[in-house]
């Protein structure tokens, strides 16, 4: 079994039948996972981010913070639709990256992919002890301990070894009662809607914008927020499963992505509308919401929905963590003993252990605010590649691509990346001149522009490389071939929208704080130097040893026909 067909959530009835599970599991029990994964990383943070974004950053302003990440998710939504119909298996952003951009690179994808889903089983726990305490009518920060500077949460801990356990013990008997939970959290979402604008206020829109907060706020919150976005590709991952991927996964990658924007945004509008920015609570926004303005009865239904939500992701997020661990170890990328599988109940338990208890120690210690900042950069990250494999995928032919071509499409990357790089430094750099004068930049903002005779230079560089960007992208529509064109459903305005996603996702990503680009970076240079040091190596033995096995083998002599 490849590395390839065990990443993500795709192909459980293959992932059963491999033995990480009951054997004994039917079909209904399969498509039940497949359809509770999906829904819960769809709605993933929903709950626990847009109280952080508002009260911290952007005020009134969320929603759009939220449509600009919707934005950057829809045009990795198209590249992903293309991808799934020309190469329908399970494995999703690895395959996609393995097949175009090399197993290097795939690789650093699917490290980021095991980290992203640690972090966010652990930001999405740090969500249970707020609305718990609000369903106690007790403060939601009742539950949070101080010690040495660390804000504590056992509560998070405990449900996310809770769940390690029950995961163990074996996932058969719980995929209805997922599936169930799960459906309940959307409806919960709606019903946040619906309530809430009962109790709205324009008056609470004024100021539209935090005070002292600037652009810069809603493009980091935009950042921040790609959290709730996290797992919409998870549908990606169910080509197998579909009879006809080339009419059904673009309509359902595309169909969930607008119908969970326009969730979103609306939740986010609500939320402002209902109570004034300074009111809002920053860990269970909507619950506390309800609770200001008179609706205790409708908090106690939110706050049971978001339990319920929480509890069925942090379980689903262990359960996909491990299988990518699993298939790690598989592929002799992690040492083997990570792949064992209980032999009474067939459930990887290493490999979920080591994920519940990673997930469990940094829930217990690390607030919600750094960890969005983690989630989000790994998911920018294999967005990127993915656009950036599918310029690859159509252009790059193996036997079909000159080697003139080759070098056409190698610069008109670069070109596209560089030009888009460039222009995220013309808008952040200016923000850390400011650092390093000694500037207090979270306590008093403004705006990443200069003003006066540097304002209008710092605007010339924008414009120049957002010029050079699209130059650079027509410029590859004209001069380098498409080797490989889709029968089925293909990316509209190729290149137009990968490079619009490297060019978007590149942007947000400079948005991130420099804590997160320092932990991804180490986290990076470990992965490569395993990668370097033991995968190749255990990759290479095993190759050989396969080779003498082959050689060994008696030579057959073909029989004659009568």
């Amino acid at each position: 079994m490849s590395l390839r067909d065990v990443v993500g959530f795709g192909s459980v009835a293959e992932y059963v039948g491999a033995g990480f599970f009951s054997s004994t599991a039917t079909d209904n029990y399969d498509k039940l996972l497949i359809i509770s994964a999906t829904l819960f990383h769809i709605c993933a943070g929903i709950f626990v981010t847009p109280g952080y974004i508002a009260s911290a950053l952007t005020g009134p302003a969320l929603f759009v913070s939220y449509l600009i990440a919707a934005g950057s998710a829809f045009l990795s939504s198209f590249c992903y639709a293309e991808f799934t119909v020309s190469i329908p298996m399970a494995g999703a952003a690895y395959n996609y990256i393995y097949s175009t951009l090399g197993e290097m690179i795939a690789w650093v994808t699917v490290s980021n992919l095991i980290l992203e889903y640690i972090l966010a089983n652990a930001a999405v726990a740090r969500g249970f002890a707020p609305y718990l305490a609000l369903l106690f009518n007790k403060p939601s920060s009742y539950f949070i301990r101080s010690w040495n500077g660390y804000r504590l949460d056992g509560w998070s801990c405990g449900l996310t070894l809770f769940l390690t356990s029950l995961l163990c013990y074996g996932i058969k008997e719980s995929t209805t009662a997922n599936t169930i939970i799960t459906i309940v959290h959307v409806v919960i979402m709606i019903f946040i809607i619906i309530a809430g604008l009962t109790k709205a206020k324009k008056a609470n829109f004024k100021p539209f914008v935090k005070a002292g907060a600037s652009w810069k706020n809603i493009f980091n919150g935009a950042a921040v927020s790609f959290f709730s976005f996290i797992g919409f590709d998870a549908i990606a991952t169910t080509a197998e499963e579909m009879k006809d991927p080339a009419r059904d996964m673009p309509i359902g990658i595309l169909g969930a992505m607008s119908i969970v924007t326009a969730i979103y945004a609306m939740m986010c509008v609500t939320l402002s509308l209902m109570i004034p920015n300074g009111s809002i609570d920053s860990s269970a926004a909507f619950a506390a919401a309800f609770d200001t303005v008179g609706m205790q009865w409708a908090k106690y239904i939110v706050c049971i929905g978001a339990l319920m939500g929480i509890f069925t992701g942090v379980m689903i997020g262990i359960l996909g963590a491990a299988r990518i661990l699993t298939g790690c170890c598989r592929e002799r990328m992690l040492p083997p003993i990570l792949a064992w599988v209980s032999k009474s109940r067939q459930t990887p338990y290493v490999a979920t252990i080591a994920i519940g208890m990673c997930s469990g120690g940094i829930a217990l210690f690390s607030d919600f605010a750094e960890l969005a900042n983690m989630i989000s950069i790994g998911t920018f990250i294999v967005f990127y590649f993915v656009a950036v494999g599918l310029l690859w995928f159509r252009c790059n032919v193996p036997g079909k691509t000159t080697f003139k071509g080759q070098c056409l499409l190698l610069l008109h990357t670069f070109a596209i990346i560089g030009f888009s790089l460039g222009f995220t430094l013309c808008w952040v750099l200016p923000k850390y001149a400011d650092e390093v004068a000694g500037y207090d930049y979270n306590d008093s903002y403004v705006d990443p522009i200069p003003a006066g005779q540097d304002n209008q230079q710092q605007y010339k560089w924008l414009i120049a490389m957002a010029v050079m960007t699209l130059a650079s992208t027509i410029s590859m529509a004209v001069f380098c071939k498409q080797d490989f064109v889709p029968s089925g459903y293909k990316v509209p305005l190729f290149p137009g929208i990968p490079a619009a996603s490297i060019f978007v996702n590149t942007f947000l990503l400079g948005q991130l704080d420099q804590k997160s680009y320092e932990r991804f970076g180490w986290w990076t240079l470990a992965a490569t130097c395993l990668y370097l040091f033991y995968g190749m190596v255990c990759q290479e033995a095993h190759d050989k040893v396969l080779a003498h096995k082959l050689q060994s083998l008696p030579s057959v002599e073909p029989t004659k026909m009568l």
